[in-house]
């Protein structure tokens, strides 16, 4: 990645709020990459990216494919 990208992917950061049902067999191990809040079962995770579906991918794989959750 070369610096015109970085500078783009920079610019078009924004924040975004996500919501996840968290899975039975998650906890939480070491620091927390993200503003989470959790109510019941529902996570609601906020974060910065590029785009929304970059942000739903980021939290999937946070609470889904964690290797410390599995």
């Amino acid at each position: 990645m070369n610096i015109d990208d970085v500078m783009k992917r920079i610019k078009n950061l924004q924040e975004y709020e996500v919501q996840i049902t968290v899975p039975k067999e998650f906890h939480f191990t070491g620091s927390v990459p993200y503003d989470i809040h959790i109510v019941g079962s529902i996570a609601f995770v906020t974060l910065v990216a590029e785009s929304f579906d970059e942000a739903k991918e980021l939290v999937y794989n946070y609470f889904y494919n964690n290797p410390e959750n599995l």
